[in-house]
Order: structure tokens, then sequence, then C-alpha cells
């Protein structure tokens, strides 16, 4: 039987950490880590519908620009899980662009960020047509040990 999934390294053994996981027959693919997305295209990454962050060291989160810069203009929703603090770290990289022009664009990208910790999930989310601000915060209960079900 073969599997539904590929995943491959998006760089060698001494690279930042990065590991795509495209759904066969599907646009759509899971991105574990940020660091050194060059080896991807601007295709691939499109596809690109949750990304996990394990820290935010400079290796496992610098690939968030290119992300950004790739999705940017666009309708689509990113959603990024990381640890606690993620949702600072996101805010702060968003924080350090201007957003001035964001009105010339028909579509938007929205940033959904969902720190998982111990007690629950905290949900963030940040919309460019709202230049980024933080639109919304939430606590949710932490249930079964599942934190995303596209079934």
């Amino acid at each position: 039987m073969r599997s539904g999934i590929a995943p491959i390294l998006i760089n060698d053994p001494f690279g930042d950490p990065g590991l795509l996981v495209p759904f066969l027959l599907q646009k759509q693919a899971l991105l574990f880590d940020l660091g050194d997305l060059s080896p991807l295209s601007n295709g691939t990454l499109l596809k690109v519908s949750h990304a996990f962050v394990s820290h935010t060291h400079i290796d496992h989160f610098i690939g968030f620009d290119r992300m950004l810069r790739t999705l940017f203009g666009r309708n689509k929703t990113l959603t990024i899980f990381g640890p606690e603090n993620i949702i600072q770290n996101v805010k702060g990289k968003l924080a350090g662009f201007t957003w001035n022009l964001v009105e010339l664009y028909s579509e938007s990208l929205t940033i959904e960020v969902v720190e998982v910790r111990e007690e629950g999930l905290l949900k963030a989310t940040f919309r460019a047509i709202d230049r980024f601000k933080l639109c919304d915060e939430k606590q949710e209960p932490f249930e079964g040990g599942v934190i995303v079900d596209n079934a």
C-alpha cells in the first residue's frame, strides 16, 4: 500500500533543520521547522498550510521571513504551531516591517499562531488587511493530545 505522504529533508545533515511533508495528489504540505528554506521553490512553499516550529533559534526560524514574502498578497492562511512565546516571536517579526501598502493588494494573508502549552493552546491571529496587528487571542483546552485534525 502506498503512503499518502512523501517526507523530504530540506537541507543536508549539516544545514538548518527542516522537513517538508507534501501530501501526494493534493496541493497541501506540512513544514517542520522554518530554517533555511532556499532549497524549496515558491510553488512548494505555497502548498504549506501548517508549520510546526520546535523552538525559535535562528536555524529553526529564519525561514519565517521567506514564507511571509512568498505568501504575502495571497488569500491564504498559514497556521504556525510552536512552543510558549511563539506568538511574541511572530508578532516581533511582523512588527519589523512597514505595512503601509497592504491596501494595494486584493487578497489578504492570515497567519494563525498556536502556542502549545502544558495547560492548553493559546491561539492568536494576524491579518495582512489589519497590517498584521494582533487581531484575536484565545485560550483553548488541550484535549486528547491532538493539535491538528484535518479529517
